[in-house]
């Protein structure tokens, strides 16, 4: 199954985040499709693609990956419906 993410809320540490930045990773994480079996692994699967950590709390509709590249920001996602 094709999975689309769609981002909810990007959290940084006071500016360490430029806006354009967290506007292109918006961007760039909204434009991706993964396929995978359920969600979760298409989280995993997502992680892997931007360099990011996987949080623990993860479930099958949403999930926060914490982006080291980019100062440590958190960017909570979560799977597109319809």
């Amino acid at each position: 199954m094709k999975y689309g993410f769609e981002v909810e809320a990007i959290q940084a540490k006071k500016g360490k985040l430029p806006r354009d930045e967290r506007n292109d990773i918006a961007a760039y994480i909204s434009s991706l499709q993964m396929e995978a079996e359920e969600g979760k692994k298409a989280f995993r699967l997502l992680a892997n693609r931007v360099n990011g950590r996987l949080s623990r709390d993860c479930t099958e509709r949403s999930a926060t990956i914490t982006l080291p590249d980019y100062g440590g920001c958190q960017v909570m996602v979560r799977l597109k419906t319809g």
